[in-house]
């Protein structure tokens, strides 16, 4: 079915110049030079995608795009901006009021290229089978509830009392945040929920809580530690590649790529734990290399990169993330917006399997290396730090 997409902007010339570049496609095109036009048109057409600039008289497109995420999350969110205040455009991003941000001027072939991408993920995340599997969990709501008390206090900067409440209510979750905040690799030595949240900050509090919270509802199991700890692992190592070899920061909007994209194995676990047995073990004893993806299709039907990305998906968790989870596998796919980030998460699964004693072949991971730039000798350095993260992770 034709995609329609509504576009936002208070310059005539600026629409004029996107209809140029649209009027060939196969789209639905609506345009409007304010918010109050475009929620108009929201409001008496069938959307599928709205672009939208920042600054505009009146209601500004962050605010216009937090009315629609609300009254319309089915449509897909973009910011079309040459306005680059990193604070808002982050904020954005990170409480996935906005899907993407492309600054002005865009380039015609790379501003379509994001737009097909982004509509194929969304697509694939809302497919029937892996949705019913979703909403058939029980102990998910709740957990999104909280989930989304800690978004909402990020996103309108209000009390983090409300957020330490909320976690304070659930024994399960603020006993993970407190054995966190207390490990080796924080060592806060603290007993206050509070105290934790304020140290380790409400974006990793929050991925936290998603992460700690669905491995609680598996109850006891033989991988649910190996599962925690590939996790924990891959999030360091991602870390480390962003900030001391990439030499870059970790912005909020992916800051839980690395925690969170192994997240469908949690699922398959949970909803198939006979049949993770089975999978589990002829991926630990093969002696010859099994594609992850391939073998679960054969035993489940499908594979945790999409149960994993259409649970974020579902949870609104930023793109980047959902991509990460989804891609992971597959760094390569022409289909991926953030290939940086993916490719980062890609090499530290591997690695963090490969210290679990799941073992891959070094190919692996070998685009992602050849992506980001890695040489010898930081790909070495990367494997030393890895086995230190290990030791410190077992003290």
């Amino acid at each position: 079915m034709r995609k329609s997409i509504l576009f936002v902007d208070d310059e005539k010339n600026i629409l004029k110049a996107l209809y140029r570049v649209f009027c060939e496609e196969d789209y639905n095109l609506f345009f409007a030079e304010n918010a109050k036009e475009a929620l108009d048109v929201l409001e008496s057409n069938d959307i599928n995608i709205i672009i939208t600039d920042f600054r505009m008289p009146g209601m500004s497109g962050y605010d216009l795009l937090k009315i629609v995420k609300e009254k319309y999350p089915q449509v897909i969110r973009i910011i079309l901006s040459g306005y680059a205040d990193e604070n808002i455009v982050f904020k954005a991003l990170q409480t996935n009021v906005a899907k993407v941000y492309i600054l002005k001027p865009w380039n015609n072939d790379k501003l379509k290229e994001i737009i097909v991408n982004v509509s194929e993920l969304e697509d694939k995340m809302r497919e029937k089978r892996c949705l019913e599997i979703i909403n058939n969990i029980d102990y998910l709501p709740t957990l999104k509830n909280l989930y989304n008390t800690i978004c909402k206090v990020i996103e309108n900067e209000d009390d983090i009392n409300k957020v330490v409440k909320s976690i304070e209510q659930d024994p399960a979750i603020a006993s993970k945040i407190l054995q966190i905040a207390n490990s080796a690799f924080y060592n806060l030595k603290t007993a206050s929920v509070k105290q934790a949240v304020v140290y380790l900050g409400l974006v990793n509090v929050r991925n936290i809580v998603l992460n700690a919270a669905v491995f609680e509802c598996l109850g006891e199991s033989d991988y649910k530690a190996l599962l925690w700890e590939h996790a924990n692992l891959a999030n360091k190592i991602f870390y480390y590649i962003y900030e001391r070899i990439l030499g870059k920061k970790v912005q909020d909007s992916f800051a839980s790529a690395g925690l969170l994209h192994g997240i469908g194995q949690i699922l398959l676990l949970k909803l198939f734990p006979q049949k993770y047995k089975e999978y589990r073990k002829r991926l630990i004893y093969s002696d010859q290399y099994i594609d992850f993806e391939e073998l679960e299709k054969e035993i489940f039907g499908f594979t945790h990169t999409e149960l994993g990305a259409v649970l974020l998906s579902w949870w609104d968790i930023p793109l980047p993330v959902v991509e990460a989870a989804f891609y992971h596998h597959r760094p390569d796919s022409s289909n991926i917006i953030n290939r940086e980030v993916v490719c980062a998460v890609n090499i530290a699964c591997y690695l963090a399997w490969d210290l679990a004693g799941v073992k891959q072949s070094e190919e692996y991971v070998n685009y992602s290396k050849e992506f980001l730039k890695f040489n010898c000798e930081s790909w070495v350095d990367l494997k030393q730090l890895c086995k230190s993260l290990f030791n410190k992770q077992e003290d």
